[in-house]
Order: structure tokens, then C-alpha cells, then sequence
């Protein structure tokens, strides 16, 4: 009766370490990390994205990211960054250091980040509408001056 149960917490505990094991985790707090998504619209667009892109491709790569959003035109860039779980209690500071990392690569522009999921939405939406060519200049200005009012509120 010992060895069947003892036998049978071994199985248990063994199973546990197993599972245990299987999560993939980043070096800064064995919390999982999976990989954050980014679309990159610069070759597909004819109105150029190549500032966004390029924040795009530094914000990707903050632990707290889960998705990049984005577009720009003329000096003006414009991110949305999806944060999600307990990162979230963090937003203020998410937004600031992200802020900074676009204002390294490029200091002189006019950057605004947003960690609303209804700016997260009107970018990609715009972000489908320029890979797919379906925005001039002027329009894509029109549309992200409606984004800035909406993310100052």
C-alpha cells in the first residue's frame, strides 16, 4: 500500500516537472514570451513608410509588446502598441519608453504612441488600405489627423 502510493506521488511529481518544462521563456524573468507581430508595409505602399517601419522594428522588440501598429507621413509617426495581461497595470510608462526609443532613431519628428485598442484598429485597418495602394498622401494625412484627435481624446 506505501510503494502504490508512494509510487504514485512519484508519477505525479514527474508529471508536473514535465509540464513544467515545456513553456518557452525569455531570459528576463522566465515569464513566456512569445514573439510580438508587426506588420511591414514599406515596399508594398506608395506613399512611403519607411520611418514607421523602422520604429516598427524597435518597438517590436520591448518584452511588454505583444503587436506594433503604425504609419507615417511627412514628419509625423504614428505607432499603437497591443500590451496585454499584467503589463497593462504599466501603460504610462510602456508608452514613454517607447516614445523614446522612436525618438532616438528619429528625434526631429512629431511621434505620438497609443496603447488603445481602438487606435490599434484604425491602424491596421490604414495599415491594409496602404499595402493595398488604396491611400494617396492627402488621404492618409486626413486619416491620421482623425487618429491624433482621437488619441488626445
Amino acid at each position: 500500500m506505501k510503494l502504490r502510493v508512494a509510487l504514485t506521488l512519484l508519477l505525479i511529481i514527474a508529471a508536473l516537472s514535465a509540464l513544467g518544462a515545456c513553456g518557452k521563456t525569455d531570459d528576463a524573468g522566465g515569464q513566456n514570451k512569445q514573439q510580438a507581430t508587426a506588420s511591414y508595409i514599406e515596399a508594398q505602399s506608395d506613399v512611403s513608410q519607411k520611418e514607421a517601419d523602422t520604429v516598427k522594428r524597435r518597438l517590436v522588440r520591448m518584452k511588454e509588446v505583444k503587436e506594433v501598429r503604425g504609419a507615417s507621413v511627412d514628419n509625423d509617426i504614428y505607432m499603437a502598441l497591443t500590451v496585454e495581461g499584467f503589463d497593462r497595470f504599466f501603460l504610462d510608462r510602456i508608452r514613454k519608453a517607447a516614445h523614446d526609443r522612436a525618438a532616438e532613431k528619429y528625434p526631429d519628428a512629431n511621434i505620438h504612441v497609443s496603447t488603445d485598442r481602438k487606435i490599434s484598429s484604425d491602424l491596421k485597418k490604414l495599415e491594409t488600405e496602404l499595402s493595398g495602394n488604396k491611400l494617396n498622401r492627402k488621404e492618409l494625412k486626413k486619416r491620421l489627423k482623425k487618429i491624433e484627435d482621437d488619441m488626445r481624446g
